[in-house]
């Protein structure tokens, strides 16, 4: 459960939006909490960014000042911070509403943007610091069942809370929202086709990975055999690719997408897989958002999830002979 506890709050804020929608107290806690949320991480930027010189007047040694990057991060965390409060100002909402399908007058809307804002800054600064460090990192890890099952579980809640399950809509109504409903056949082919066309897209990219990039491909496939070891059987393939499946489409595609549009989710989504880092894995996880987000918008999200659960499953089972 430990995994769920650090989401918790921001959970809190999401069900203080959707009462907020019709009751005007909530509206104003939900915009109080993004304040203090905001005012928190520029009150850490700060630190971060005078962390250095205090480590120099406490005659800290020189190896540990030149090896902090605390004030590239603290300028980061600073715009973050800043984008956040932008993100509470109506008229930047409205701009937004001119390209997003966002209500500029939504409480949920606006905390959506606001937790995009941070999910995106905090992928983007993992990304872009050192790659050594970060597949170390990963190489180091080995995700087991339960923090995986847990992990998309959050997703789930999120897209769930994020709706307004139980505040603004029924059960029916939530399923009707994030696009959960019975396939057709002619889907279910749809979505065969499409596992068979991204496993080639996969295929491809990695055999030009290799041959263009080749430490780097073996870096990372190194780093990610070692992150997704305990699930290289075919039990293990399905458990992972069923979890995913079900987490991760039923938030992007199913709660993100028909706010944010097709573009902007698969940027996300594509942000979400840090542990590939800056590689050529990053542009293959963009064009699958993109061709699911292409699905959604075809057919439903549970097409996508057939297919999110497929690939996975498969390519879970075929990497070993692709490299």
């Amino acid at each position: 459960m430990w995994v769920i506890l650090p989401y918790l709050l921001p959970l809190g804020i999401i069900v203080f939006a959707n009462l907020g929608v019709t009751r005007r107290g909530w509206r104003v806690l939900t915009y109080a909490c993004l304040g203090l949320l905001n005012t928190l991480a520029l009150a850490v930027s700060f630190w971060l960014l005078i962390a250095p010189y205090l480590l120099r007047l406490l005659e800290a040694p020189t190896e540990l000042v030149q090896s902090i990057t605390l004030r590239g991060y603290g300028v980061a965390l600073a715009a973050t911070a800043i984008l956040g409060f932008a993100c509470l100002l109506p008229p930047l909402r409205r701009f937004l509403a001119h390209w997003l399908r966002v209500d500029p007058a939504s409480p949920v809307h606006a905390t959506a943007l606001v937790f995009v804002v941070y999910l995106a800054a905090s992928s983007l600064a993992l990304l872009s610091g050192s790659e050594e460090w970060l597949l170390s990192g990963v190489q180091a890890a080995s995700i087991g069942p339960e923090v995986l099952v847990l992990g998309q579980a959050v997703f789930l809640l999120f897209a769930l809370a994020g709706v307004g399950l139980g505040i603004r809509r029924n059960p029916r109504q939530t399923l009707s929202r994030l696009g959960l409903r019975v396939p057709t056949p002619r889907q279910l082919g749809t979505a065969a086709l499409m596992i068979g066309v991204l496993l080639l897209v996969d295929w491809v990219i990695s055999l030009l990975w290799r041959q263009l990039w080749p430490a780097n491909f073996e870096a990372v496939t190194q780093a990610s055999e070692q992150l997704f070891a305990r699930f290289a059987s075919p039990l293990g393939a399905l458990l992972m690719g069923l979890s995913a499946g079900i987490g991760e489409e039923t938030f992007f595609r199913g709660a993100m997408q028909p706010c944010f549009r097709i573009p902007l989710t698969a940027v996300v989504f594509a942000l979400g897989h840090v542990q590939y880092t800056l590689s050529p894995a990053i542009l293959e996880i963009m064009i699958i958002g993109l061709a699911l987000g292409w699905l959604r918008e075809r057919s439903n999200t549970t097409t996508c999830i057939v297919v999110h659960s497929g690939y996975n499953f498969l390519n879970m089972l075929l990497m070993p002979y692709w490299i």
